[in-house]
């Protein structure tokens, strides 16, 4: 699975993102990197004009999640990069991890520093997913608008009035697809859950919007709609 190579202003493609010097980065692989197409480009001039002069507003957390029928969370999730404080880092681990080698239904997870893709983290326990069902040919370059969104605060903005947070953002390998979803805090909050819809399928680049909703696109699910979910809350509940 390729992974993007970002052009500002038509030029080059930056070389400071991927960070040659400390990931030995080598020419051959740089030139098979995807090239942000010309619709793209104002959401990346935008974005990386409020990033590139200052650290990221918040920390961030690269996670595997190895699929198991298991719940035992602690054996399935592995920290794969701990802190991703600004866009430099990002790139340096987005631009060198082998995301051709995910296997079926695996998750890679970029979550706030602190906070754990898991429904029983204190954090996720009110809260639900915007769910896209994404072809893989289209998913790489899906995943990376949303995770660049996410973390340049593209969706927390439209939320601050309704006091939510947008936690993290998840890509799953299924058979056809990616299940790619957008995590937030107040699973019950209409609004709050419209304006994010809204932000996200505005911001997308046109060609990676979906075409329909329901099902068979896309779907918004509270994390206690989910079978296992009590299990899991009673699981992670503190003991006295």
């Amino acid at each position: 699975m390729a992974v993007p190579r970002v052009r500002i202003n038509d030029q080059s493609p930056v070389s400071e993102y991927n960070n040659t010097n400390d990931n030995n980065i080598d020419r051959e692989q740089s030139a098979q990197q995807l090239t942000i197409t010309p619709t793209r480009k104002s959401l990346h001039q935008n974005i990386f004009g409020k990033l590139r002069p200052l650290p990221l507003q918040y920390h961030w957390t690269v996670w595997y999640d190895k699929h198991s029928d298991s719940t035992d969370y602690d054996n399935r999730l592995f920290v794969l990069h701990e802190d991703v404080a600004d866009i430099a880092t990002f790139y340096r681990v987005y631009n060198n991890y082998p995301w051709q080698k995910v296997r079926l239904r695996d998750t890679v997870h970029i979550f706030r520093k602190g906070v754990r893709p898991v429904w029983e983290d204190q954090e996720n326990l009110n809260g639900g997913c915007w769910k896209f069902r994404v072809p893989k040919s289209k998913a790489q370059e899906f995943f990376h608008e949303i995770a660049i969104l996410c973390m340049a605060n593209e969706f927390q903005a439209v939320l601050e009035q309704e006091h939510d947070h947008v936690l993290g953002v998840s890509t799953s390998v299924r058979f056809n697809t990616h299940l790619i979803s957008v995590w937030n805090k107040q699973g019950s909050n209409e609004r709050s859950i419209k304006a994010l819809e809204k932000t996200i399928l505005d911001r997308l680049s046109p060609e990676l919007r979906p075409t329909g909703t329901g099902s068979n696109a896309y779907f918004y699910k509270r994390h206690d709609e989910n079978e296992g979910y009590q299990e899991a809350v009673e699981r992670g509940a503190p003991k006295n």
